[in-house]
């Protein structure tokens, strides 16, 4: 939906203007950049997660949301199911 708005902003921005504007490209971002949070399973190995519905935290009792700075500079690394 917000894509959508800032779309049509974008074309009525462009018409308005006569096409004086360039139109913005949005900048291509990856999963990793777009997760500020990650789930963690502090007491089930060192793997983070983008998803709380990831496959690799199937039979994880607690889960912990924390940022991913928190959890790579606590060590831990990218589950395997999500590369």
């Amino acid at each position: 939906m917000k894509a959508l708005r800032r779309a049509v902003a974008l074309i009525a921005v462009s018409f308005t203007l006569g096409g004086v504007v360039e139109p913005l490209t949005a900048p291509t971002t990856t999963a990793e950049a777009k997760a500020t949070k990650v789930w963690i399973a502090p007491h089930h190995g060192k793997k983070y997660h983008y998803t709380k519905y990831c496959r690799g935290l199937n039979h994880a009792g607690k889960l912990k949301h924390v940022t991913l700075k928190w959890a790579k500079h606590a060590h831990y690394k990218l589950c395997g199911w999500e590369k």
